[in-house]
């Protein structure tokens, strides 16, 4: 057990604590925050990113690894593992969180990773990594709509769009546009999305995936699919 398993010893160098008098509402004792509460928690955790492995559970030495290997950092990331296999990654500033997610997709054993910028409201049992970023791909985009408010508007046709890639942005590679958009993994994934030109005239772009997960609706876990028959090896 680590040393924050055992409250003996230890006490001492913990933070001392108030009584502070609940809300009542009704008869019900309620715990009413206020913004001084956690302005400061917030603070410390809006450089972290929440990362989680596909059916697997690295060490924190592997997270270690992995990190030296995709960016550089004026501070050592802290790395927090919880018990439902997912870590949150603190960073020193915002700059440098980013360039891990924005430089995938990423592995790890070959397992791929999915990652979402921390948030006050983030609840692993709510979102159940349903809505997640994917790397989405628009084969053979007019070059005409590579502006950001253009790629803005495709990708918003399929859910919240975050991050054109670096050769998107400056049209380095032109074959198709590329950006980072979240997505609900729940639903079928769309292939297709109308886009009108001035004149009027839609055309069917198509969509890919560098990767696509898939979810459990039974187990509400991505990774795999219980609703998939596995055909016994004779």
């Amino acid at each position: 057990m680590g040393k924050c398993g055992r409250g003996n010893k230890l006490a001492m160098k913990g933070m001392n604590l108030q009584f502070i008098e609940p809300v009542t509402q009704n008869g019900e004792k309620i715990v009413k925050l206020d913004l001084e509460d956690i302005e400061q928690e917030n603070d410390k955790w809006s450089s972290a990113i929440v990362l989680y492995v596909i059916g697997d559970s690295p060490t924190v030495g592997a997270m270690e690894r992995f990190l030296s290997s995709v960016g550089k950092f004026s501070v050592k990331p802290q790395i927090y593992y919880h018990n439902d296999d997912y870590f949150v990654i603190r960073f020193s500033n915002l700059e440098e969180r980013d360039q891990v997610p924005y430089s995938g997709p990423h592995t790890v054993n070959n397992h791929p990773m999915i990652m979402k910028a921390w948030s006050a409201d983030f609840n692993l049992h709510d979102e159940v990594w349903k809505i997640i970023p994917l790397w989405v791909r628009f084969p053979n985009l007019p070059l005409n709509c590579w502006s950001m408010k253009a790629l803005s508007k495709l990708g918003s046709a399929l859910r919240n769009p975050v991050y054109a890639d670096e050769c998107t942005t400056g049209s380095i590679r032109i074959s198709y546009a590329r950006m980072v958009i979240e997505m609900d993994v729940n639903k079928l994934l769309p292939r297709t999305v109308k886009l009108q030109d001035l004149n009027g005239k839609t055309i069917q772009q198509e969509i890919t995936y560098d990767w696509e997960p898939s979810f459990c609706a039974k187990c509400l876990k991505i990774g795999h699919d219980c609703n998939k028959v596995k055909v016994p090896q004779p």
